[in-house]
């Protein structure tokens, strides 16, 4: 690695020390109480505990845990930092530097989660590293569609790529992966770690978070680069299609209504927006 490279790797992982530190305060608060009090343990609990309950009765002084803590924080943003540069130039050395990025990641995660007393139990344990490894694979495709985006503009621009094809399908088909992951690998992959009688993870954070602000985003994208693509749309509400009867049931149909409004109007906001800025 080289000396102007390194400088950046830790001007970037300070920067986001800092900032994950400052957003991990507020957040760990409300969740150092739900866990140690609140929702989970179904106790009295206030809206806000700043320090672990559990790593205050571990180390035996709240000074000292807030201290680990805020180190845990820390940690935590420096790796979401240092993940905002590009890793390597090439695919094999890309590969490898992401997946020790992930490993590092992840065990820091659990670190903070076994510290602090966020993981009850190891299927909890799952669920966060789950989440980490769909978020971290939905990102990483997502680059990975705008570098074969800009390869595609290069060749165009020297005269090497044909014209639109029909209703832009091959233009929307790098984006074909990342609809799939999301749309339906995400749901399936929730199920196995969802709690059978309260469905959290399948019932909330997919159909009202995760899937809208994907589709969004990910239309938005290919809108910015191709313009209007319907058939993105229609190939993220055939993946939800399938994940109602593969993992919901008839009942989750509207997830088609989300995923289909979501990612078309992230296609039309991008088309737009690439309008304007071209």
């Amino acid at each position: 690695m080289l000396r102007s490279e390194k400088k950046q790797v830790l001007v970037r992982a300070l920067t986001g020390g800092l900032i994950g530190a400052a957003v991990l305060i507020p957040l760990g608060g409300v969740f150092n109480d739900l866990v140690s009090g609140g929702l989970i343990a179904m106790g009295a609990h206030t809206p806000f505990r700043l320090v672990s309950a559990g790593l205050t009765w571990r180390v035996g002084s709240a000074p000292l845990a807030f201290a680990i803590q805020l180190a845990l924080y820390f940690l935590l943003g420096a790796a979401a930092g240092v993940a905002t540069l590009p890793f390597a130039g090439d695919g094999a050395t890309l590969v490898l530097r992401s997946l020790a990025h992930f490993v590092l990641t992840a065990g820091a995660l659990t670190l903070t989660c076994l510290l602090l007393g966020w993981a009850w139990s190891w299927q909890a344990m799952a669920v966060y590293l789950v989440l980490l490894a769909a978020v971290y694979l939905l990102i990483w495709l997502s680059r990975w569609v705008g570098w074969y985006a800009e390869v595609a503009a290069i060749r165009e621009r020297l005269g090497l790529a044909p014209g639109p094809s029909p209703l832009k399908w091959r233009e929307s088909l790098p984006y074909l992966p990342f609809a799939l992951v999301l749309c339906l690998g995400l749901p399936a992959l929730l199920g196995l770690f969802d709690a059978p009688d309260v469905p959290v993870l399948r019932g909330l954070l997919f159909p009202w978070l995760l899937l809208p602000v994907g589709c969004f985003f990910s239309g938005l994208s290919l809108g910015r680069r191709e313009g209007v693509c319907p058939l993105y749309p229609a190939a993220c509400a055939l993946c939800t299609l399938a994940a109602v009867f593969w993992v919901y049931n008839h009942t989750a149909w509207p997830c088609c209504a989300v995923a289909l409004g979501c990612s078309l109007a992230g296609n039309l906001a991008g088309t737009a927006l690439g309008k304007m800025r071209n």
